[in-house]
């Protein structure tokens, strides 16, 4: 089996070498990480100003020390949106406006430079090279008509493989994505579990010969509460065209891309260079031990717009402490849970994106 090249473009990423790259090493960059954003932040947001007074880079000593620092809030960005960016706005590419379904209540709104896009479209891409090859048409079922869309990023990524991604944008009419599969050859769809399974189940699928279909790669709606992939939908989508389904973890917040699935379909390998993840106890806010479920939690390491620490997501999962079947010395992050009968101390989690 495949090794998931997330290994080596994490150790390159980390400046490390691909030969001897051990979870040891990746942890210190991390913490080396981890201090830089606390640093940056601190100077450069007033939000952060606000919220970290009274912390200093020099208090982690260790990547446990991250504990004690406060926790950012989705009703944090809506409260208190234009205080987080740490650029002027002539830095800023991409603005994305993530609504609430209650009208009186502020919108989310996140801020990206070219350089934090370019490194969404450099983990599609190698995140992509496990599950695609060279020459193949991938039809994407996302949102990709509006520059810097993340169909468009994905698009890109692709591009800097060889392979052709095709921007279909969101399903309306399934019948019309199944023309699409048919008069451009495709041979993978990335899109919405339940959006992929409105095309499997149309009677016109029947029409899609059996062995041109190679993989789906299906990215629940983070938005939703319970961002997670049902295993009955995985079920019939590998029942209907006989090919592997695998499965992406992501939200605006992380830049649109947190991990990814490889070839052993066991798991998401995430963004290591880019992001760190916790997982804690949604009611105590303390750390659960490894293997333990709780609600995801994460800093972003390298984001330069709107960097964020310790970010409460609402999602659950937890990290496996068997290592993958690939291979890789990467941690897997289990595919994500239905959220637990949790009463949550905080807001912000039945948001939809626009």
């Amino acid at each position: 089996m495949q090794k998931t090249p997330l290994e080596n473009w994490i150790a390159y990423r980390m400046g490390l070498s691909t030969g001897n790259f051990t979870e040891s090493d990746m942890r210190e960059y991390q913490l080396e990480r981890l201090r830089e954003t606390i640093e940056y932040v601190a100077e450069k947001s007033p939000f952060y100003r606000g919220l970290l007074r009274g912390f200093s880079a020099t208090d982690l000593r260790t990547l446990d020390d991250l504990e004690q620092f406060p926790f950012t809030t989705p009703q944090d960005i809506r409260d208190k949106g234009p205080q987080f960016p740490c650029v002027s706005q002539s830095e800023i590419e991409r603005v994305v406006t993530l609504m609430v379904p209650d009208a009186a209540e502020q919108p989310r709104r996140l801020h990206f430079t070219r350089q934090d896009l370019e490194l969404t479209v450099d983990f599609f891409h190698h995140g992509m090279s496990a599950l695609v090859e060279t020459g193949q048409k991938v039809l994407i079922l996302l949102p990709g008509p509006r520059p810097d869309s993340v169909g468009n990023l994905l698009a890109r990524g692709l591009s800097r493989m060889g392979v052709k991604g095709i921007v279909h944008g969101l399903v309306e009419d399934p019948l019309k994505a199944v023309h699409a599969i048919l008069q451009s050859e495709i041979e993978f769809l990335v899109g919405l579990p339940g959006q992929v399974l409105s095309i499997a189940k149309h009677h016109a699928a029947k029409d899609i010969p059996s062995a041109q279909m190679k993989g789906l790669l299906v990215a629940p709606d983070a938005c939703l509460r319970s961002p997670y992939v049902p295993d009955a939908i995985i079920e019939e989508l590998q029942r209907t065209w006989d090919c592997p389904v695998f499965c992406h973890y992501g939200t605006t917040e992380m830049g649109f891309g947190g991990g990814v699935e490889c070839r052993a379909c066991s798991g998401y390998h995430v963004r290591e260079a880019d992001l760190y993840f916790e997982i804690i106890d949604p009611n105590s806010a303390r750390t659960v031990p490894q293997g333990e479920l709780g609600e995801i939690t994460f800093t972003t390491l390298t984001r330069r717009g709107m960097p964020l620490v310790r970010y409460r997501t609402g999602h659950f999962g937890r990290f496996l402490k068997e290592p993958c079947p690939c291979g890789t010395v990467l941690p897997r992050m289990e595919r994500m849970h239905a959220c637990p009968d949790y009463k949550l101390s905080r807001n912000g989690t039945h948001d939809t994106a626009r």
